[in-house]
């Protein structure tokens, strides 16, 4: 039995399917992840266009199949191409980066209206400019996955409001007295700590702050152990000259 789904979604990635087709992996507002079939659409001409493309956002249609993991896909209609993102070196990079992560986190069957909502704003934002919103995509994606960070309470035991070390396994900040037995900490300055309190709150196309080595460093670390997401998806931070 099949049923016919209407829904706007983000194209995570392709790969090409026998010799003229591909199967594209959606992340859709209703159905969560999906695979979907588009028949002929390595044909010159194809209806698919470029409907398909990496980062696309667009309305599909597709056939549901309740025994089948794979769909089939009716239309693909653009609704933000992000074409810009893709044109040039350094966002294409953050772009495969940031959609092979939303691949990891997402399932099928499940939606996180939240983590999709966030994904969209972060990519038209980096369309119209901004391109340094990496970390802060990181930061927000572990809140929006269920794992917020507790940076607004200072010291978790104590309360503390002057601590500066932050620990990821802990997920927030501990005072000296109650950081000893703690070997995974990183201590910030009051202005890094600020910083992480704006990029938790602002909205991204407002974030123009430079991001530095060591509050970078944190918030992969983070999505590195709450995310269970290896170096091949959250690159370590690369040392500046």
């Amino acid at each position: 039995m099949s049923a016919l789904v209407r829904s706007e979604g983000l194209v995570l990635r392709t790969r090409a399917f026998r010799e003229s087709s591909k199967i594209a992996t959606v992340l859709t507002r209703r159905t969560g992840r999906v695979d979907l079939l588009a028949r002929g659409a390595r044909k010159p001409g194809s209806r698919f266009g470029a409907g398909l493309e990496i980062g696309t956002e667009g309305e599909f249609i597709y056939y549901e199949r309740e025994t089948k993991s794979l769909w089939t896909l009716s239309s693909a209609d653009i609704l933000r191409s992000h074409q810009g993102l893709r044109e040039n070196p350094e966002t294409l990079t953050l772009l495969a980066r940031i959609m092979k992560l939303l691949a990891h986190l997402s399932q099928p069957g499940q939606t996180n209206p939240g983590l999709y909502n966030l994904t969209l704003t972060v990519l038209n934002a980096m369309e119209e400019g901004n391109s340094s919103l990496y970390d802060l995509y990181l930061w927000r994606a572990a809140a929006a996955s269920g794992y917020p960070p507790r940076i607004g309470e200072g010291c978790m035991v104590c309360g503390d409001k002057n601590a500066s070390g932050f620990s990821i396994t802990q997920g927030g900040f501990l005072c000296s007295r109650h950081s000893k037995d703690h070997n995974d900490l990183i201590r910030l300055s009051i202005e890094e700590r600020r910083l992480l309190n704006l990029l938790t709150d602002v909205p991204p196309a407002e974030c123009k702050v430079p991001i530095p080595s060591l509050v970078s460093k944190l918030i992969r670390r983070y999505a590195h152990y709450y995310l269970h997401a290896d170096e091949r998806l959250i690159p370590p931070v690369t040392p500046r000259p």
